[in-house]
């Protein structure tokens, strides 16, 4: 045997060991085919559980199949409003289903069927009051039960003969996962240990055959410790370092797809209230946008109110109440009159000089009488005395009146009662206002503009509620006083509605310019991206929308006219797109 010198030798020996090393790094972590540490390229990842999805023109059914229950949600296809007293029939394999309506607005059904594997035709029928409807969807079942969406490495090894989520735990696997361990996880780092251990065994003792003492033990651990990195970094085909991220689904939960569509849960479009509208052309003008209230015509409407002060007492039909119809002339309530000490001394006071007067009338009276019956006197003086004592009696009467007749309270016009502050027994003052009666079918409304060169006189004007309601207005006048710097407009309401309420503000829309034809939508259907575009949510499929750019000229405040980026036909979400612009 050849002796080397011993520093050499070990230096050849050390060399030899990192050659062996890199050599079983390198081998070792070589993937199957299709492996990529680039960037990875985009999935588009679908919902995790089955659907079952049946389309007409009439109606939209989306049928989620998890834990064998099919929950069904319908909508109409015009807005996507949901449908939740409708009538649901299901035939699936020759047998007729019906599902139950939960409360909250949806319908589930429960079925052996549904542990079927495989692409099932389903027929469905919808009978909603008298209307009915016919419609054809498939469920594809998968052979697995499970969400296979949720496997971190679902690609074939060839050296294994099987798949990561199939193949049997080794030993030592359990032993990890009975104290807690993940059993994926060692899996993963443990399914080549048999084949790097032999492997780092056999170099170990060949370094220490070669090598004595540190050297050779400082080689073998050298090695093993490559050979075992070696062995966790061997990955299946299909394996990606890459940017991560955009192969998983996240189930049922709303978010943005690689390919930049969005996937929304129809139990997220519930929840959103997502609503939605086919495009249509249509003529719109541009309009000037004003504050204003509601109201109440002052031709048709009055205020009660006391001119004197006193107790209130009810009517023979008691106190009026809020929205009772009353016609004019009607008794409301009276008021008895109250006086204070002093006018009540004021009162005795008179009462008592006209009843002394009064009975010197009746003595002169009575002196002239006997005169003129002796033709010593006239009767004109006697009638003048008698006039004159009439007028003292009416006088009596009129105060003694005043001190116990109670005032009445009428209606002043038809209408009904707005508001009452009034009780039994309550003392008001002279000139305070008790009652309102309005009509509700004639209000005005009063509006303010700062702007002179707004001219509701010659274009058409419209009231918008705070719940989206319009009124067509009629244009009555204008106060040429400035308030705090604006004018005050005023307007008749054409057709008020039951719901519009008195002091109700509302935004008055006067139209101007000339009439344009296209794509009108209300302004909560466009949204700002995150990169700052405009962007209005196209309807692809029951769950999937499109974020479109788009190109939009405001009208009136409340609507767009939408110029470039949709087309007539395209079925867009009206209300609740600042809401899916949140997701991410």
């Amino acid at each position: 045997m050849l002796n080397l010198p011993r520093a050499p030798y070990r230096s050849v020996a050390i060399v030899a060991a990192a050659v062996l090393a890199i050599i079983a790094v390198t081998r070792q972590s070589i993937a199957g085919p299709g492996h990529d540490h680039g960037q990875s390229s985009p999935v588009v990842a679908g919902p995790a559980s089955p659907r079952l999805i049946a389309i007409s023109e009439t109606y939209e059914l989306v049928g989620i199949l998890q834990n064998g229950k099919l929950v069904i949600y319908l909508d109409r296809m015009a807005d996507t409003s949901p449908v939740k007293h409708a009538r649901i029939e299901l035939v699936i394999g020759g047998q007729t289903l019906f599902p139950e309506v939960r409360p909250e607005g949806t319908f589930e059904l429960s079925s052996p069927f549904f542990e079927q594997e495989g692409i099932h035709e389903i027929i469905i029928t919808i009978a909603e009051g008298s209307n009915s409807d016919l419609l054809i969807g498939k469920l594809d079942i998968p052979k697995d039960d499970h969400d296979h969406f949720d496997h971190d490495h679902a690609d074939h090894h060839p050296e294994m003969g099987g798949e990561i989520g199939s193949r049997v735990p080794s030993p030592i696997a359990k032993g990890f996962e009975l104290i807690g361990v993940s059993n994926s996880a060692i899996e993963r780092k443990l399914q080549n240990a048999p084949l790097v251990a032999g492997f780092a065994l056999a170099f170990g003792v060949l370094a220490g055959a070669l090598v004595r003492g540190r050297a050779g033990l400082t080689i073998g651990l050298i090695g093993l410790v490559a050979m075992l990195g070696a062995g966790a970094a061997w990955a299946g085909p299909g394996h990606d370092h890459g940017e991560g991220g955009n192969t998983a689904s996240n189930g049922e939960s709303p978010r943005r797809l690689p390919d930049g569509e969005l996937f929304l849960p129809k139990s997220t479009q519930r929840l959103l209230a997502i609503r939605t509208r086919v495009l249509r052309p249509e003529t719109a003008r541009s309009a000037d946008r004003l504050i204003g209230r509601v109201i109440a015509d002052p031709n048709r409407s009055g205020l009660v109110q006391s001119t004197i002060g006193g107790r209130v007492r009810p009517g023979e039909t008691g106190l009026p109440v809020l929205g009772r119809a009353v016609q004019a002339g009607e008794i409301l309530a009276y008021v008895e009159p109250a006086f204070s000490p002093i006018d009540a001394s004021d009162v005795r006071q008179t009462a008592g000089d006209l009843e002394q007067r009064i009975a010197v009338l009746d003595a002169r009276i009575a002196r002239q009488r006997q005169l003129v019956a002796k033709q010593i006197a006239s009767r004109a003086n006697l009638q003048d005395l008698e006039i004159e004592r009439e007028g003292l009696v009416a006088r009596r009467e009129q105060l003694k009146k005043s001190r116990i007749e109670p005032e009445i309270l009428l209606a002043p016009v038809d209408g009904v009662i707005a508001s009452v502050s009034i009780a039994a027994g309550q003392v008001v003052s002279a000139g305070e206002t008790l009652i309102n009666i309005v009509d509700p079918q004639s209000l005005w409304v009063e509006a303010i503009s700062f702007d002179p060169r707004v001219d509701p006189s010659a274009s058409e004007a419209r009231a918008r509620t705070s719940e989206g309601e319009f009124f067509d207005l009629t244009f009555v006048g204008r106060s040429r006083t400035l308030q705090q710097q604006a004018s005050v407009l005023q307007f008749k309401v054409d057709q008020p509605a039951e719901a519009l309420n008195i002091g109700s503000p509302v935004k008055v829309l006067i139209e101007k310019g000339d009439a344009i034809t296209g794509l009108v939508v209300p302004k909560s259907a466009i949204a700002q991206a995150p990169n700052g575009q405009m962007v209005a949510f196209k309807r692809l499929e029951p769950e999937r929308y499109l974020p479109a750019a788009v190109r939009v000229h405001d009208l009136d405040g409340e609507r767009v006219h939408i110029t470039s980026g949709l087309k007539a036909g395209d079925q867009i979400i009206i209300e609740g797109a600042p809401l899916v612009n949140q997701i991410r």
